[in-house]
């Protein structure tokens, strides 16, 4: 579904001419869009439509039933039998939107939790100016807002918000300071002060001038499964899987899928493949790869995306180039998303998006969000079995292998352990990333001591990794899926798609799939010595056995970025000398540290890799062309 974008005023006053004007413009993207509008009293809701291949009309993303109107953006994959959305294959003439409204009528605000798929809507009152904005529950789709004059202002993008003001607002200086030390900041704001996002899995209701904010819907850890047998585990796990990936290719005639060579990509990949080759339908797979001939060693998954390529039937795309010089890129991301961001891989991963879009690809499938629970790494909850009397548990996880001297020790250990756990009870843990490796990283961060010490900042990065106590896996799965990165990296990557016409769907985060996963017992995920056992077993025979078996990560996500940084030495460096007059910037850089800093990312020295913190890097540029570009503004909060 194309973005939407809106005035909607409490008061049913007439909406703002010059206004609108400004969030029309807003619409700019490389594969051009038409704006489509429906005014009604007190409203103005809009969509901007890809002109060469509209995936939808404006009738099916805006309807209206008596004195209510939605505007919509949105993807449902219907279950049978759920109330209050279409059964499999069953959407007859009824469009997503539609389905949403006739919910709405029936369950009024309860209408959210009878919804399956992606989606974030507005419903408007046009007799009694009432706002009512649902969200899915992790945030698929964006949705920004502010309110200005009695006026509620929406967004699929921040930049149609954004647009809505004569000037741009202040800078929220707790988005800057969290963005220094990479922290991900809380998922209801935005860059900028007077601007929010709608939270995932939550509903918001705007009446008069009071907003009111509810959530719906949440992970629960406590919820069990439990089979006789570890092949009901694994045959309930992947008809979930399976699921969770064709409901996401019924509806869509060009698709494509991401292919990185993990698992995660890999298994989403082949289920596509098959899918589609059942439906006569072709699957693109798009893969970044290093560029070869370049003289530079950088070992990629080529290897291991060209065995997925010999093992399902699907055409195939290598990226080896980025298609724009690395500043080039930054101030293009600044120019789409409306500010300066806290995750990259939608920056580099444009060459995809672009030849997804000289193909007319209209979906495309990530892997991602696999690792938050269903693929993720998770080592065997020992003190929990204990604490459970999973006694059967642990003698066959001890001794799968036979009687060993290991073996027979590894009880005493554990033992010791589990009373370990009992005397000392620590408030925080955190976990990989210890004090001193924080310490390490912060050090490596070309930030003046004097601004670092007064705003925290060293602090501020111990933080974000401080988390509290849960004994249970399932409590710490549970948190891990409501992490601040999960909806912002979705967030930028939809604004960067949509540039190309894409739609991008992620199975591995379907909610019936992750309830399922989670209430599973642990011994099933980490399974006699070998990690992801759950995962690995359910993806039998869609991908093929060097990529099921492999227990490495041999490349990047996008190796092609290291090329990119080796040769745009000299624009990346003029770029930062071209700030370095700035007064504001020089109160939080170091400047004469950058060229070391990018020395040490350019070497790839694996005793800096840990430290290096490349994210980092490009986060500080962007920092840079922002307040060159923009400038400092006269508000307080812009200093």
């Amino acid at each position: 579904m194309p973005p939407i974008f809106g005035i909607l005023s409490t008061k049913l006053q007439g909406p703002d001419r010059d206004m609108i004007r400004r969030m029309n413009g807003a619409a700019r993207y490389v594969k051009p869009r038409k704006v489509e509008a429906m005014e009604v009293t007190g409203g103005y809701l809009a969509t901007a439509v890809v002109e060469e291949n509209p995936l939808v009309a404006g009738r099916d993303v805006f309807v209206v039933r008596g004195e209510w109107v939605i505007a919509g953006d949105m993807s449902l994959y219907g279950r049978q039998g759920d109330k209050g959305t279409r059964g499999q294959g069953d959407k007859g003439t009824r469009s997503d939107v539609e389905v949403v409204m006739e919910t709405w009528l029936k369950w009024r605000e309860e209408c959210v939790k009878h919804l399956y798929g992606d989606f974030a809507f507005v419903i408007f009152n046009t007799n009694t100016g009432a706002v009512f904005c649902g969200r899915d529950p992790l945030g698929v789709r964006p949705f920004f807002y502010c309110i200005a004059d009695q006026s509620f202002i929406f967004g699929s993008e921040l930049r149609y918000v954004l647009e809505s003001f004569d000037a741009r607002p202040p800078v929220w200086q707790e988005y800057l300071l969290d963005t220094l030390v990479t922290v991900k900041t809380a998922k209801d704001l935005t860059p900028y002060e007077t601007i929010f996002r709608l939270k995932p899995g939550h509903f918001l209701r705007y009446v008069g001038e009071e907003v009111h904010m509810t959530q719906y819907w949440s992970m629960n850890p406590e919820k069990m499964i439990r089979f006789e047998k570890e092949e009901d585990y694994i045959r309930v796990f992947r008809e979930k899987l399976v699921q969770a990936v064709n409901a996401r290719c019924k509806d869509v005639p060009v698709p494509g899928s991401e292919l990185s060579g993990g698992l995660d990509s890999s298994a989403v990949c082949g289920i596509a493949a098959d899918f589609t080759a059942q439906a006569n339908r072709s699957l693109t797979a798009f893969s970044n790869i290093f560029p070869e001939g370049t003289g530079i060693e950088f070992k990629d998954e080529r290897e291991f995306i060209d065995a997925m390529r010999g093992f399902k039937t699907m055409d195939w795309v290598g990226v080896d180039r980025l298609n724009k010089a690395i500043p080039e890129l930054l101030a293009y991301t600044l120019e789409i998303q409306g500010g300066f961001i806290q995750q990259n891989f939608n920056i580099f991963d444009q060459g995809i998006y672009e030849a997804a879009g000289e193909r007319n690809i209209q979906v495309l499938f990530s892997g991602f969000g696999g690792d938050e629970m269903v693929s993720a790494r998770t080592a065997l909850p020992w003190n929990e079995l204990i604490h459970d009397r999973q006694w059967n548990v642990i003698f066959d996880e001890l001794y799968y292998q036979g009687v060993t001297l290991r073996s027979l020790l590894k009880p005493v250990k554990l033992a010791l352990r589990y009373l370990e756990s009992l005397l000392y009870k620590p408030e925080y843990k955190y976990g990989v990333f210890t004090p001193e490796l924080l310490n390490k990283r912060f050090a490596n961060l070309p930030l003046r001591q004097a601004f670092a010490q007064k705003y925290q900042l060293r602090h501020r990065l111990g933080d974000k990794f401080k988390q509290p106590r849960r004994d249970r896996l399932a409590q710490r799965q549970s948190a891990r899926i409501m992490l601040e990165h999960l909806p912002q990296r979705m967030e930028y990557c939809y604004t960067a798609a949509a540039q190309y016409g894409l739609e991008y769907r992620y199975p591995l985060l379907d909610i019936d799939l992750l309830e399922t996963c989670l209430a599973f017992p642990a011994w099933v995920k980490q399974h006699h010595g070998r990690n992801r056992y759950l995962f690995r077993q359910g993806i039998q025979g869609f991908v093929p056995e060097k990529i099921r078996e492999r227990d490495d990560k041999s490349g990047t996500t996008i190796p092609q970025v290291y090329y990119s940084l080796v040769n745009d030495r000299e624009a990346i460096l003029n770029l930062v000398n071209s700030c370095s007059g700035s007064e504001f910037l020089n109160e939080m850089f170091d400047f004469s540290r950058f060229p070391e800093w990018y020395g040490k990312l350019v070497k790839r020295d694996p005793k800096d890799m840990n430290y290096s913190m490349p994210g980092a890097f490009y986060d500080y540029l962007m920092i840079m062309i922002y307040y060159r570009d923009k400038g400092r503004g006269t508000r307080k909060s812009d200093e």
